[in-house]
């Protein structure tokens, strides 16, 4: 995972393109060996008739001589040191080819058996299922801000270059397998993202997760509208419309530009990592019957809490600074990802 295999077919080409460049210089050699020791005993013969005595006398397949170079010591000591060094070339490009190829399966079954174990100890992660753009897209974010996260896709290559760029586990196979879930520790994760490329397949996807993990928070994909209360119904706790939102986005971008940037500049720019996020109060965090001034959460941490859930799900913005914490309250705050990071792990008492 993240490491390059010594077993990529990169290697393997180069090691390729090396091993043919030393045969073709001996099949030139020894053309142009045969060439001469004909001129030597008055038996000239042609390029081809020479290509022809160097490759069988590489090969050592043994048929008739077609310049009779036996007669002479210079001849036959030509010959004696093409074969062996002709011999020696390949059974070095069998051996190589060989090594290239079990080290290349041990290290792929290697790679796979520490990314197995690394899910296997993974609990409340994020399933990210497809990694076509829009899934490139969530795990990009959920790397950056540090969220556990598994990436699932039948495409080895796609998914591969994703998972060791961005050094997260990933596993190659159908998202719509039950058995492809829980390889991915669904029944342990925290949220699944259904973002593959079709509706049936996200529909399907939901509807598999939901029945393995009925705790489990899903985001699912839609590219019609139609398909929006199937999979509610199916067990999707929301349901995105790419292109409902592209058109928004559109929209707030011609009537309101300023605050589009600004949200824009805060998801977009990799330097830039502003983030809104939710932090939750857990029982046992050290913040429950504090106030939220007592934080100091402007001043020593850079963070400013913009709402907070109440019991009743409804949200009440800018809070005031003499709001006392209980245990569930959601904050929805703004900072940095690294800073947000350390306040809910301090509301969660995993300081």
């Amino acid at each position: 995972m993240g490491e390059k295999s010594v077993g990529s077919w990169k290697e393997v080409w180069r090691q390729f393109v090396r091993i043919g460049a030393a045969l073709g210089v001996f099949v030139l050699l020894g053309t142009l060996g045969y060439y001469l020791l004909g001129h030597s005993l008055g038996r000239p013969a042609s390029l081809l008739d020479c290509l022809y005595m160097t490759i069988i006398t590489l090969s050592t397949v043994g048929y008739a001589e077609t310049i009779p170079v036996a007669r002479t010591e210079a001849g036959r000591l030509f010959t004696i040191l093409l074969i062996l060094s002709g011999v020696g070339v390949l059974l070095y490009a069998l051996t190589s080819f060989a090594i290239l190829l079990i080290e290349g399966t041990m290290q792929g079954a290697w790679g796979r058996w520490r990314m197995e174990r690394q899910i296997a100890k993974m609990s409340n992660h994020y399933i990210v299922c497809g990694a076509g753009r829009v899934g490139e897209v969530i795990v990009r974010e959920l790397a950056l801000t540090r969220r556990p996260v598994v990436v699932i896709d039948k495409d080895a290559e796609k998914v591969t270059a994703i998972g060791r760029e961005l050094n997260v586990p990933f596993i190659v196979g159908d998202a719509t397998e039950e058995s492809v879930l829980r390889a991915a520790g669904i029944e342990r994760a925290k949220g699944l993202l259904a973002a593959l490329g079709n509706d049936h397949d996200n529909l399907f996807l939901v509807l598999t997760a939901r029945s393995i993990n009925p705790n489990l928070r899903i985001i699912a994909r839609g590219n019609h509208p139609s398909v929006v209360d199937k999979m509610l119904k199916a067990g999707a706790d929301e349901v995105v419309l790419p292109e409902t939102t592209g058109g928004l986005k559109m929209v707030s971008l011609m009537v309101r530009p300023t605050a589009v940037s600004f949200l824009d500049q805060m998801l977009r720019q990799r330097e830039v990592t502003l983030r809104v996020e939710e932090v939750v109060i857990e029982p046992s965090s050290p913040l429950v019957g504090k106030r939220l001034s007592d934080l100091k959460l402007p001043q020593q941490w850079n963070i400013l809490v913009l709402a907070y859930q109440q019991e009743d799900g409804t949200l009440v913005y800018n809070p005031p600074a003499d709001l006392e914490l209980r245990q569930g309250m959601s904050l929805i705050a703004m900072g940095d990802v690294h800073k947000l990071e350390q306040f809910r792990r301090l509301a969660q008492n995993k300081t």
